[in-house]
């Protein structure tokens, strides 16, 4: 820029030197933000044919869907209950007939595995929380029958996708599967294996927070040690707002 206002008035730069260094500072926080980002997302950019910029990384198309549908469906929103949950099959377990398989790539097959994807709101004030969880007060996760975390909350865009791509446009349950998940449960009354999988999905969100916190203290010399009011260590610091049940 300066170079141009050189050239097109034949004068000394018009933008002084403290207006110069502030574009370049908020340029390089922007970039600084954008790069950290990445770094700490896991991203299987092998499975994706197209070019890719930043703007990919971002909930702009989600929030773009998701006031669309609140401006139809504020009233069931605000009376819904927390701890809601829906079943749906997955497209590489057995009960994948029930979906039309050609609406799955192999990637998509491969990544979404049976498991269970919980949404969960910390307790309490979560104000200045935001630089470890963007999200924040919520957490999304996504962990397989085995105990494995594919996505923790880190990974939003993700699981937002497959919540997406299992769930959108359905407006009737999967009447087979609710009718298995009710079996498996004793009609919701043993919940102990769904409980469980919360839990490890829990101790991971944990772990990865802590480690997020201490990686933020190192790197930032702005950086402030999280209270331990808005510190997350168990189960107690968070209520469940809902869960998608992935057979």
């Amino acid at each position: 820029m300066a170079l141009v206002d050189v050239t097109a008035t034949g004068e000394d730069n018009i933008l002084n030197t403290a207006q110069i260094e502030e574009l370049i500072e908020e340029d390089l926080k922007f970039r600084n933000r954008q790069l950290k980002k990445l770094k700490d997302e896991v991203l299987d950019l092998e499975d994706m044919s197209e070019s890719i910029s930043l703007t990919d990384f971002t909930l702009d198309d989600f929030r773009i869907e998701l006031m669309n549908f609140m401006e139809n469906n504020r009233k069931k929103l605000q009376e819904a209950p927390f701890g809601l949950y829906a079943v749906v099959p997955s497209p590489s377990g057995t009960n994948s007939h029930h979906l039309e398989s050609n609406r799955f790539s192999a990637a998509e097959k491969e990544i979404i595995k049976p498991g269970v994807v919980y949404c969960l709101k910390q307790k309490g004030d979560t104000g200045g929380n935001e630089e470890i969880n963007p999200l924040q007060p919520y957490f999304l996760v996504y962990i397989r029958e085995d105990g494995v975390v594919r996505f923790n909350y880190t990974n939003a865009k993700q699981i937002l996708e497959i919540y997406r791509l299992m769930c959108q446009g359905r407006k009737e349950p999967f009447e087979d599967l609710c009718g298995m998940f009710n079996a498996e449960t004793n009609q919701g009354k043993d919940m102990e294996r769904y409980t469980e999988l919360l839990r490890q999905a829990i101790d991971e969100i944990c772990r990865v927070f802590k480690k997020r916190s201490a990686q933020k203290l190192t790197s930032d010399r702005g950086a402030l040690l999280i209270p331990k009011s808005k510190q997350i260590n168990d189960m107690n610091n968070f209520e469940l707002v809902t869960w998608l049940v992935i057979k």
